[in-house]
């Protein structure tokens, strides 16, 4: 299959099968960050209107230069692209924060906007931050949803945003922030917005401590589902049926069998998404033996209600597979995985789909044109980095994937940016 990598303006050829095309690229050039680097894209879909957001010229003790985000409203053909404004020193007009990180993004439809969380540090203050737009161009002033100080490194880590667009639910309009509240023992929390993302409630809690990557799903009928990492070592889910005021005692979805990539930083984190008649799917990579092998491989657990699960299988097999993001097909409920191959050259990626009649998973697509090498990533104090996590979801009948492409540095600049992939 011809593979091509290219950038918005270029032109290519009508014939070529597979392009991907870079949304985004890093032009801060402040001592701090690693030139050229883009990391850790999260997106989300409504209808031909997808938004992506991401972090801007990494650093290597955390977090980013500042956020970016891009907007295509024609299923991922043409893209605008930018930075949050008024959030770091380097957005323009300048925030207070000194760094920014694990941007999400999701949208609210019974208030017609859309919504970026972000993770922002300045100094000991560590604050979560939500930026509003009606359009996926212009932002608002970061809204703080949250603030605490600590001495000893952050006060919260890795937030996730989801709101509640169901019809039928009877909690339709109301947003989900969901995080790690590291000053409590690393406790996954919730709070809820009833107005659009402009203010938020009191923090209620969700686990018990050492929870990380939480990520929440909305049902249907407005039950919210909070999948994530629990003591390195299992994924857990809870379960609120009255729209966050007050969670379910968590279960095991399944344990989880560890496999590091040496100098790579992959952390076995969960992605989630729910199919048209309500059922959660969930996925994460597992180094569980299989067949005598030990290496990553992409694992899928399913349920009807978030606290009883089936057994998790194997989606990929026969190489080192890590990082897994799931979007799902709200009208077929068709799935798609992508996800991180690691080999002994290098890195690529791939794109998996189920097929139409639901027998199982198609052939890996691989995405990457070139396998891209590890000195190529931008590097931190956990490994050289791509992301903790990457994207896809559903435009125009096929998925619209967005994750980081490592490409050969240029003299001292990296060459790390954010790329789209129409399946």
């Amino acid at each position: 299959m011809d593979t091509v990598m290219a950038d918005l303006v270029d032109v290519v050829a009508a014939d070529c099968e597979l392009v991907s095309r870079r949304i985004s690229r890093d032009a801060f050039r402040d001592p701090g960050g690693q030139p050229e680097s883009e990391v850790e894209p999260d997106s989300f879909t409504v209808g031909r209107t997808t938004v992506a957001t991401f972090q801007v010229g990494r650093r290597f003790d955390g977090g980013a230069t500042g956020i970016g985000f891009a907007v295509s409203k024609d299923d991922g053909r043409t893209w605008r692209s930018g930075i949050l404004p008024e959030l770091t020193v380097a957005s323009s007009p300048a925030g207070p924060n000194d760094r920014a990180s694990d941007a999400a993004v999701g949208y609210d439809a019974a208030h017609g906007v859309w919504l970026i969380a972000t993770l922002a540090i300045q100094g000991r203050v560590t604050r979560l931050t939500v930026s509003r737009s009606p359009d996926g161009v212009s932002w608002s002033t970061p809204i703080v949803a949250a603030e605490a100080s600590s001495s000893s490194g952050i006060a919260f880590d890795k937030e996730w945003i989801a709101c509640d667009n169901g019809s039928a639910s009877p909690f339709k309009g109301r947003c989900y922030l969901v995080y790690s509240d590291t000053l409590h023992g690393d406790v996954i929390a919730a709070k809820f917005s009833v107005d659009g993302g402009s203010t938020w409630s009191s923090q209620v809690q969700v686990s018990q401590k050492d929870g990380v990557g939480a990520i929440p799903v909305v049902q249907p009928s407005g039950e919210l589902v909070v999948v994530y990492l629990a003591q390195g070592s299992r994924i857990e889910s809870a379960v609120s049926l009255d729209a966050a005021a007050s969670f379910s005692a968590p279960v095991v979805v399944a344990p989880v069998t560890l496999h590091a990539e040496s100098g790579l930083r992959f952390f076995p984190l969960p992605s989630a998404d729910v199919d048209p008649s309500g059922r959660v799917w969930v996925t994460w990579h597992d180094a569980t033996p299989r067949g005598g092998v030990v290496q990553n491989s992409v694992v899928l657990s399913t349920s009807a209600d978030g606290s009883t699960w089936s057994e998790p299988t194997a989606v990929t097999s026969g190489r080192d597979a890590v990082l897994p993001a799931i979007g799902i097909d709200p009208s077929s409920g068709r799935a798609a995985i992508a996800y991180y191959t690691v080999r002994p050259a290098g890195i690529d990626f791939e794109l998996v789909e189920s097929r139409v009649d639901g027998s199982g998973w198609g052939l890996p697509l691989r995405l990457s044109a070139q396998t891209m090498r590890v000195t190529w990533l931008p590097n931190t104090d956990s490994g050289r980095m791509l992301a903790d996590y990457v994207s896809v979801h559903w435009s125009g009948s096929r998925p619209l994937v967005v994750w980081a492409l490592a490409s050969p540095p240029a003299g001292a600049n990296l060459h790390q940016a954010i790329y789209e992939t129409r399946g």
